[in-house]
Formats: structure tokens, sequence, C-alpha cells
């Protein structure tokens, strides 16, 4: 079970180098799907996460996320940061990554509304054969009696990051088309140690069967289906949801496909989610589970997200037409 372990590790070390984690709540840190979410939902908000993945291998992945954005009250400009950190199990795998984002925010039509964003970013990460055992390590009982001669380039690395994204939104409806590590970073020393760009499409629909505002409050009954596909390299992931908003509480339940992929453990999952919002202070839970046989134990993923946002919904709600400036897209906020 140690050696599968430390096989595992390897090959979350490996396989991280091109793909990117995948959050259960991803509206939550919507700043990480595409930079041109930044402003859209709030005029200012502070939100950081937690998610545990893969926990039934040796203490499973884990990624910490944090975010914060900043929207210019007598512009269309607005700014963020964000900041991930990943490790692997047993250390097998750490990468830190530091953003910075910038978006612009216009009026295509009174109802229909285009936002683009921009980030520069800057990571290191460092792969780790720790956990591993190898044929020269063994002696014939068994036993390990030595360091490895293998050779790896595992160094740890550095890199600069460039994300770019859209957004095309009304009040109801949204689809955004974004693109990530666009610069095809290094980050490695061996040859072709480099991120491919990862290019996502996101869209949804809120349909309202109530909502009101009263005393600088809102209100709503109201279901968001949602989208969203991503494509690197020869990797394809689609994920559907549908979020049920009954305020203060949001409640939400996913399923993620690796199109073209068969008979694997990562294959599909289910996801669950549960939010609550007060007073501009969020907190939200998410559940995901494989849904196929897993040749090794995986085990379910748990996210926490804790979140503060200042939302001005007079701004939204009654100022109309062409001196409307402030425009809140529809998307989820877990």
């Amino acid at each position: 079970m140690y050696f599968l372990t430390g096989c595992f590790t390897f090959f979350l070390s490996s396989a991280a180098l091109a793909q990117e984690t995948s959050s259960t709540l991803p509206y939550a840190h919507r700043l990480f799907l595409n930079p041109a979410y930044t402003g859209l939902l709030s005029d200012y908000s502070l939100t950081a996460g937690h998610l545990s993945q893969w926990t039934g291998v040796n203490g499973g992945y884990s990624t910490q996320w944090a975010s914060g954005e900043y929207r210019f009250k007598t512009s269309k400009n607005a700014v963020g940061a964000t900041f991930m950190a990943d490790r692997a199990p047993t250390g097998g795998y750490q990468k830190v990554q530091a953003g910075l984002l910038y978006a612009y925010h216009t009026k295509l039509r009174e109802k229909l509304d285009l936002s683009a964003g921009m980030q520069v970013g800057y990571g290191s990460q460092k792969p780790s054969a720790n956990g591993l055992i190898f044929e020269d390590q063994l002696s014939a009982g068994g036993t390990v009696t030595q360091p490895t001669a293998e050779t790896f380039g595992l160094d740890k690395t550095s890199y600069a990051t460039v994300s770019a994204g859209l957004l095309l939104f009304t009040r109801q409806f949204w689809v955004g088309l974004s693109g990530h590590h666009m610069n095809n970073p290094r980050v490695g020393e061996m040859a072709g140690s480099t991120t491919a760009p990862v290019l996502q499409l996101q869209t949804g629909y809120r349909f309202y069967v109530k909502s009101y505002f009263d005393r600088n409050h809102f209100e709503e009954v109201s279901f968001i289906p949602t989208l969203s596909y991503t494509q690197q390299r020869s990797f394809n992931r689609l994920d559907a949801s549908l979020y049920a908003n009954i305020t203060p509480v949001t409640l939400g339940l996913g399923v993620t496909m690796l199109p073209g992929v068969k008979n694997t453990s990562l294959a599909s999952t289910i996801q669950g989610i549960v939010g609550v919002t007060h007073k501009g202070l969020k907190i939200g839970y998410g559940y995901r589970h494989p849904l196929a046989a897993n040749p090794v134990a995986l085990g379910p993923s748990h996210e926490l997200v804790l979140s503060f946002e200042k939302v001005d919904y007079l701004k939204i709600f009654k100022k109309l037409g062409s001196d409307k400036k402030y425009n809140r897209i529809a998307c989820p906020a877990f």
C-alpha cells in the first residue's frame, strides 16, 4: 500500500504540471475562473477557502484559496488579487501562485453588458519523489536498505503566467470565455515542461420564481442551471450544476464528467453545495464524490469557503436607463 500511495503521489505531481485544481464551489472562487468576473457581484469582497480532496490517499491533496476585489465607484474599472497554494499527499508536490487582476465593464445596450479582464501572475512549484520506493532500494528480503540511484528533474521552478477573459451578460444570462497560462509558461527543467493554455467556457441562466427589493436588501427565489467546459491539451472536462436560491440559503447539485474517458475512477463525480448569506457574510460548503468504482480508495472531497462582500442594491435597482452604471451579473455566489 505504501508503494501504491507513493506511485499515486508521483502521478499527482506529474499531472499537476498540466492541469488546474477544480473547485467544488467555482463561483465562490470566480476570479480564478475568469478575470472578467472582477467587480461584477459586489463593490468589494474578500474570500478565503480550503479544499481537501482524495482524502483516502495518505492525507489527501489540499488547496488553499484567497481573493479580493474592488470596483471603483466613479468609473467602469475594477481590480483584484488572487492567491492559491496546492499540496499533494506526503509533500509530494507543492505549488504557490499569486496574481493581480484588472477588469473593465461597459454597457453595449441598456440590457446587455460586457466585461473584459486580465490577470498577471507569478508562481513556483516543486514536484517530489517523496514516498516512492524503487527497485534498487529493496533487499532480497524486501526491506528498504539504501537511497535510490534514480535521478529526477524535480528542482523548484518559478514562472510568470498571463490570463484573460471576456463576459457578456444580461440581468439573467451570462456567457464567458477565459484563457489561462496564455504565455505557455515553462514550469520545469526537463524538455517539454511547460503548462499549456487552459481554455474555458462558462454560461448559465437565472430563472426567477419571485424577487423583490426592500430597504437596501434583495430577496429572491430562483434557480440557476450552469455549464462549464474546460480544455487543456487533450484534457477535457464538463461541469453541469443546478443551484436553488431561497434567500438567504443557496443549495446546489452538480456533476463533473471527462468526455471520452471511460472506466476510470476520475471519469465522473457528483457534488453538492450549501451556502448561507447574512449581511454580507457568506459561508459555503461543497462535497464531491467519485461515481465510478475506485481502483485506489481516493475518498471524497470537502471544501469550505468564507467570504465578506459589500453590495449597494440601491445602485442596482433604483438607477435605470443610461444613468445606471452598476450592473450585477446573474451567476451564483457559491
